[in-house]
């Protein structure tokens, strides 16, 4: 074999050795069941996008939670407005509609005042629907 030609073949098998040596190594970690470092980068990355969309969830509840307390301590404001505060009786379909609200107004973390409203249209004299009606 002519001199110049030893170096080549050594080049070509060294190159061949690399490459079988590396798709070994790769099966090797298929098999087993070892993730890859990409795998491991975008196991990362979906962590990460995982934890912004339930942290933008968790701010967009609380948004809807202050908005339904809000909503509800109007409605029950109002029916002790339409009520208590001018001195009129409060119909049994108000003491109703005012425990209710509240249930779900305290559920979300109201009370205060909304609770002293509940409280004084319970504690308030009722008058029957149908008897307010008539009048």
């Amino acid at each position: 074999m002519p001199p110049h030609i030893v170096p080549i073949v050594v080049a070509i098998c060294t190159a061949i050795g690399s490459v079988v040596t590396l798709i070994v190594k790769w099966l090797l970690d298929w098999l087993s069941g070892k993730p890859s470092k990409h795998d491991l980068a975008l196991a990362q990355r979906i962590d990460s996008l995982e934890r912004s969309h339930e942290e933008h969830l968790l701010n967009v509840t609380s948004v809807h939670a202050q908005a339904l307390r809000a909503l509800l301590f109007d409605k029950i404001a109002k029916l002790h407005a339409e009520t208590v505060e001018q001195g009129k009786p409060v119909p049994t379909e108000t003491k109703v509609r005012v425990e209710t609200a509240f249930e779900a107004y305290a559920k979300l973390g109201g009370n205060g005042v909304g609770k002293h409203y509940r409280d004084e249209m319970l504690e308030a004299h009722a008058r029957e629907f149908e008897e307010e009606k008539r009048r």
